[in-house]
This record gives structure tokens, C-alpha cells and sequence, in this order.
């Protein structure tokens, strides 16, 4: 345990954009002995509901955090210790802590105040004329999100690709009943080019490169109004058809709300694709944590010149931002001329 004989229990960050937590219900009540595994507490985000079990055994000694109320990421909302531990000794680990948690609502920010009922200057004329829209617990998350991601020192690469063998690729496994989307064959695309460009899968600590040993691929996912980024785990040892499977799994829990905190950790690349919306080429921010996001447009006839002649190819482009820090130009381009190498022959995923 932490100082070897207590444990905070604390608001855990399932997903890039989670920033506050609910705490739904405890499943214990102090002096419960707690066993690892035991489900002692359960959480909500606005579109998750977790049990939160215990990686240690011992007595939950101090249930902090109150049903009902939402709690930033790492709050400490609870303490497993062991029975001779003292309350004198709980309280000094609290202290030291940082105190008993606060409730999102209970925070203010320095210097706030709450608007007077009498205002009329022009402000207050024009709110009464507009309509108002509440803003969801995700949506404010993605918000703080996008601010930490604008941070990010990170510059754009774009490649066009030349998509024809891949919608080929796609239509023969889709004879042979097999449902691969042109995202899925992207996003092996992807795993197959970090194994030869392993910086773009890497991540940045204080004095060190974390080279990660797999390659866990987010996907953006629309979840409503909102966005959820679940993780495609292991995609340099998955076929397509795996990376396939896997993606559907995920979209599907999104879907039916059976999406786990387990599915939204862990992605150390990301992979944007709007092209289903008309969008041709655009450029995503970073997300922290990450090293580099793929934002993928969609794929239109053109006409090229090959071998000097004109010819009509299904062009995709496609831009790699990346983290300056970690990232340098050289290693971007040659990620995409491998990345393009790939999805012109498929047949090598």
C-alpha cells in the first residue's frame, strides 16, 4: 500500500477527454474489510458507469467523497488502510494529500462573482434575447482537452494517396463476407509504419523517450452530440480482419453504453476520419499523451498523371500532426511515404 499500510482511493481518468467524475454509489460502508478485486465504490463519467475495485486488501477506513457529487480526476474520494493503522496517521496521509476532496460544484474560480439580478446593461439585454444550451459534463471535458492539445508544439504533414487498390482490397473481402472498412485498413496501415517509425508511437517524459512496445491505436468515435477515442490495443500483431473485429466491438459498446474505462486508456496514436462527412482534408490537434493524430479526408476521383499519361485515380488525403517535441519533419514524412507505400499495396497489411 501507499506508505506500505494505506491506499487512496481516487477519481480515475478513463479516456482523453474525461476531467471529473460522479461517484454513483459506495458498495461499502467504513470498516468493511476490503479483499483485492472487492468493488468498493462506483463511478460515473457522463458516458461511463464503473465499479472501481480494489488493487489491495485491508479496512476502508475513511469514505470521503459523497454520493451524488462530481469530483475531479485524482481527487481522493476514499482510504483502504490496515486495521492498526490510526486515525491520527489517516488524517496526517490526508493532509499530506492535499485534504478531503471538493466537489466540482463547490469549486469557484479566484475572483468569480455570481452576476447581480439587477444588471441591465447591454450584456444582460442581449442574454435575455438569446436562447441558452447546457453544456454536457463531455462536452466541457473535450473543451479542456482541446486547450491542454493547443499547447502542444506540433506541426501538419499531408500526403495524398491513391486509394484504388485499397477500395479493391475492401470490395473482394466484402465477396468473400468479410466487412473491412477502408478506416480499418488505415488504421493497420498505421500499425504496420509505426513498427518501422517507432517515434511516431512513442511518448515524452521528463527527461526520457517512452518508447511503448505496442501500438495502441485510438479512433475517433462520435458518441451522440459528443466524442469518445476507444483504443484499438496490440494493432501490430493483429490481421486486418482482427483490427476489424475489434473496431466494430467498440463502436458497437459506444453504441449500447457498454463502453469501459478499459477500452478508452492506453492509446498512444490516434486516427481522425471525417471523409464520410464530405470533408476533404483537414488538420486535428494532438491529443496529450500522444505523439502524433491521423486526420483522414475522404477519397474523390481525380485525374493524375502516371507514366505521362492522364489518368483517374481515388485520391485520399490525409494529414499527420505531430508533437515537435518527440516528432522531427524528417520522421513525419517518412512515415507518411511508408503509410502511402502501404495503402497503394494492401496486399502487404
Amino acid at each position: 500500500m501507499g506508505d506500505r499500510k494505506i491506499f487512496p482511493l481516487t477519481i480515475p481518468k478513463w479516456g482523453l477527454t474525461m476531467e471529473e467524475g460522479s461517484i454513483d454509489a459506495w458498495l461499502m460502508a467504513e470498516g468493511d474489510e476490503v479483499e483485492v478485486d472487492s468493488e468498493v465504490v462506483e463511478i460515473s463519467s457522463d458516458k461511463i458507469v464503473q465499479a472501481i475495485e480494489s488493487p489491495v486488501a485491508g479496512v476502508l477506513r475513511r469514505i470521503i467523497g459523497e454520493e451524488g457529487e462530481d469530483y475531479p480526476i485524482q481527487a481522493l474520494i476514499g482510504i483502504i488502510a490496515d486495521a492498526d493503522v490510526t486515525d491520527e496517521e489517516i488524517d496526517a496521509f490526508i493532509a499530506r494529500y492535499g485534504g478531503d476532496a471538493a466537489p466540482v460544484t463547490a469549486i469557484e474560480a479566484p475572483g468569480e462573482e455570481q452576476a447581480g439580478a439587477d444588471d441591465t446593461g447591454p450584456d444582460s439585454r442581449d442574454m435575455e434575447a438569446s436562447a441558452t444550451l447546457p453544456v454536457s459534463k463531455m462536452r466541457a471535458a473535450i473543451a479542456k482537452t482541446v486547450v491542454a492539445s493547443w499547447s502542444i508544439p506540433q506541426f501538419p504533414v499531408t500526403a495524398a494517396i491513391d486509394m484504388g487498390a485499397a477500395k479493391r482490397l475492401r470490395a473482394q473481402r466484402k465477396e468473400a463476407g468479410q466487412a473491412i472498412s477502408l478506416n480499418d485498413i488505415v488504421t493497420k496501415a498505421c500499425a504496420r509504419a509505426m513498427e518501422k517509425y517507432p517515434m511516431i508511437n512513442a511518448g515524452l517524459g521528463d527527461k526520457e523517450f517512452i518508447l511503448h512496445p505496442q501500438v495502441n491505436i485510438a479512433i475517433a468515435v462520435a458518441a451522440d452530440d459528443d466524442l469518445m477515442m476507444p483504443v484499438i490495443r496490440g494493432c501490430e500483431a493483429l490481421s486486418l480482419e482482427e483490427v476489424a473485429a475489434a473496431s466494430r466491438r467498440l463502436i458497437e459498446k459506444i453504441r449500447d453504453g457498454s463502453i469501459a474505462m478499459a477500452d478508452l486508456t492506453a492509446g498512444n496514436f490516434a486516427i481522425s476520419n471525417l471523409g464520410m462527412f464530405g470533408v476533404e482534408q483537414f488538420a486535428a490537434l494532438v491529443p496529450p499523451g500522444m505523439a502524433a493524430i491521423l486526420a483522414v479526408g475522404g477519397i474523390r476521383d481525380e485525374v493524375v498523371v502516371k507514366d505521362g499519361e492522364m489518368a483517374t485515380a481515388a485520391m485520399m488525403r490525409v494529414t499527420l500532426m505531430a508533437d515537435h517535441r518527440i516528432v522531427d519533419g524528417l520522421c513525419a514524412a517518412r512515415f507518411l511515404a511508408e503509410l502511402t507505400r502501404l495503402l497503394e499495396n494492401p496486399g502487404q497489411l
